[in-house]
């Protein structure tokens, strides 16, 4: 299923604000300290997983309304 709009900028938020992490963290790579530099992208990596895939409490009252809807309403797919 694709992400709704909401969905998506959140994640358009995520990466603008992750992607100055990966930044810095490729250039502390590239200049040599890799320690430093792979913990940083690590990190950057890290923040946009946690928005995909880390439930939040928004997502399982989002999910509980879709359940509820999903069951009064049929659709055309289970006709």
């Amino acid at each position: 299923m694709g992400l709704g709009i909401l969905d998506t900028i959140g994640l358009m938020g995520t990466v603008i604000l992750a992607a100055p992490v990966a930044l810095f963290g490729l250039d502390m790579f590239v200049s040599g300290n890799r320690l430093v530099g792979g913990g940083f992208l690590a990190i950057a990596v890290l923040m946009v997983a946690a928005e995909e895939y880390v439930t939040k409490p928004t997502d399982v009252a989002a999910d509980a309304a879709q359940d509820v809807a999903s069951s009064v309403v049929e659709t055309d797919e289970e006709e």
